[in-house]
């Protein structure tokens, strides 16, 4: 196993969002956090964020509900690309001043990932030559839309592999 620090975390969605809705993070403040790469084949990752206490409801009504999130999160140093993971909220801990939130997660995308996964989409919409080129540098740059396709198929695909275990 290998241990890393927690740099950022933003809560992307926990729905698949609609075809027309745009996906709207909302980041995490951290106090401090940790992600354990477990080095499985499924590559599952833990993850530890302390948070202030006013974060108790969103993270325990997650636990309660074992509702699945799609979490987008940076690891090391802040300027490091973000991965992301098809998280659940494993346990929520009160601590004297903090909370402490154990997610289990796997990756579903990493920025190589996005970015091929773009390109496949592209090329099966039939763009080819230059001006695959220039569409996939466009909505590379855009990120929005075709990411947000990207990430709402990713956590279907993860939603239905997990009902399938």
């Amino acid at each position: 196993m290998k241990t890393f620090r927690l740099c950022s975390m933003t809560i992307l969605f926990d729905e698949a969002p609609e075809e027309e809705e745009e996906i709207r993070g909302r980041r995490i403040p951290l106090v401090d956090g940790l992600i354990i790469n477990k080095e499985e084949a499924d590559k599952n990752w833990l993850l530890e964020a302390v948070v202030e206490p006013d974060w108790l409801s969103f993270f325990t009504d997650y636990k309660e509900t074992s509702q699945p999130l799609m979490a987008e999160v940076t690891i090391t140093k802040p300027t490091n690309d973000p991965a992301t993971l098809f998280c659940e909220v494993r346990r929520v801990h009160e601590l004297d001043a903090h909370v402490s939130v154990h997610l289990e997660g796997r990756i579903v995308a990493k920025k190589e990932d996005l970015s091929d996964m773009l390109l496949r989409k592209l090329l099966d919409e039939g763009y080819e030559g230059e001006s695959l080129y220039d569409e996939f540098r466009r909505r590379k740059q855009e990120r929005g839309r075709a990411i947000q396709s990207i990430l709402t198929n990713a956590y279907e695909a993860a939603k239905e592999e997990d009902r399938s275990q």
